[in-house]
């Protein structure tokens, strides 16, 4: 089948959502004729990964931007939004002209996943669908234990969320279009979406020595390794992380937290340390490349992600992969794909701090070795068995067959 993907980020060597994009357009490739719209500025990154390895038959991409002037506003995260909702415009009348010239049976918006934002494709002609998209909210618990900036933020991102997907009217008519919708958030979604709503993986992995180096031995050093690696910022959930280890560092002295990442938070995270008498027991390596990375996650013992305004990020897949337990917060994407089964997922309780109940998961783990080692190596497995693009890929074949399918009915529900 002739397939016609919009992503927004699409890229190799960066991890995150654009290697999850570049991983799936690349396994799809292999069964249909797929063009994928994505960013001007990643046609160097492609030039460059294909070197020696050439390009898929079945895999051709266009390459769009919108003009300088709004490429100029955006700096960094600095005006995302607002280009990536004028991007999506822009996909619109590309797509329209590429479709005149050749016609694709099924339109895909794999990447941005926030169902608060608009796709393109929703105004082009075709079988469309939507996904995998979603969002989470922070949970009240949680809440209650961060400062009153990060609640004032919170607040206003339900408020953002609930005026985009019921006010504004281009994401309306996304919602309207959408044959299919595939949520990785299927709890959160509008209600309007229930006929049409799919439960769906957002996040996978490939077994490559580029996203992960495997442990052959799993018994740990005397001193404990905890990695954290993630943005430092409130939502990522590193003050948790820290504070969780600094509680175990009380009562353990042969253990270590090395914090991978960098951000806003980070000098208030090393004056807590500098403050604290086990602080000593913290290193803060800031930003690093994915070697680095990989081999830093190679020769830990824990992988600590107390996230909990997120998906299923894919460094928590690439910890799995590498053969890691994860301590994580029960009840979002990441406690769903850890359970306890790869790592302990620790619940919200009413009476006590998070950080609490994640202390006492890593000095469990810390004291009972046949159980991390356990956990360990079911992490892998899981990764190996549930989140391979291979399997994505098919689901996602399935459902363009079905979309393809003149006698299928869709989209046909009120905004």
């Amino acid at each position: 089948m002739k397939i016609l993907i919009s992503a927004y980020a699409c890229e190799t060597g960066r991890g995150s959502e654009g290697e999850n994009a570049w991983r799936i357009v690349h396994e799809l490739a292999k069964f249909h004729q797929v063009r994928v719209v994505t960013r001007a500025n990643l046609r160097h990154i492609h030039n460059a990964a294909f070197v020696g390895t050439g390009k898929p038959l079945g895999l051709s991409f266009e390459y769009f931007d919108l003009p300088w002037v709004f490429r100029f506003y955006k700096k960094g995260k600095r005006g995302f939004l607002l280009y990536y909702y004028l991007w999506q415009f822009g996909v619109t009348f590309l797509v329209r002209g590429m479709l005149r010239k050749e016609p694709a049976d099924v339109l895909h918006h794999l990447t941005g996943g926030m169902d608060w934002m608009p796709a393109g494709l929703a105004l082009c002609s075709g079988p469309f669908l939507w996904g995998p998209v979603g969002s989470e909210n922070t949970h009240p618990i949680i809440l209650r234990h961060q400062p009153i900036q990060s609640r004032l933020k919170a607040s206003a991102r339900v408020i953002i969320r609930w005026i985009m997907r019921n006010l504004d009217p281009f994401t309306r008519i996304t919602g309207l279009r959408a044959n299919v919708v595939l949520s990785h958030t299927p709890e959160t979604m509008p209600k309007r979406y229930a006929k049409r709503l799919k439960p769906f993986m957002q996040t996978c992995i490939a077994d490559l020595p580029s996203l992960a180096r495997p442990k052959t031995n799993f018994i740990r050093q005397p001193c404990l390794k905890i990695v954290y690696a993630g943005e430092l910022k409130d939502w990522k959930g590193a003050q948790m992380a820290l504070e969780a280890s600094l509680m175990h560092f009380e009562t353990s002295a042969a253990a270590e937290l090395v914090v991978i990442g960098d951000g806003p938070l980070r000098n208030k995270l090393q004056g807590v340390c500098i403050a604290h008498p086990n602080g000593s027991q913290v290193r803060f390596l800031g930003k690093m490349p994915m070697s680095q990375l990989i081999e830093e996650l190679h020769s830990a013992d824990l992988f600590l992600y107390p996230s909990f305004h997120h998906g299923l990020a894919i460094i928590v897949l690439q910890a799995m992969l590498t053969g890691i337990p994860v301590i994580c917060i029960e009840g979002d994407a990441i406690g769903r794909a850890i359970r306890q089964e790869a790592g302990i997922t620790v619940p919200l309780l009413e009476n006590e701090p998070p950080a609490v109940a994640l202390a006492q998961a890593i000095s469990r783990l810390a004291e009972n070795e046949s159980l991390r080692v356990e956990l360990a190596k079911n992490a892998r497995r899981i990764a190996l068995e549930r989140y391979s693009y291979v399997t994505l890929a098919k689901e996602i074949s399935e459902i363009y067959s079905s979309l393809a399918n003149p006698l299928r009915s869709g989209g046909d529900q009120d905004v």
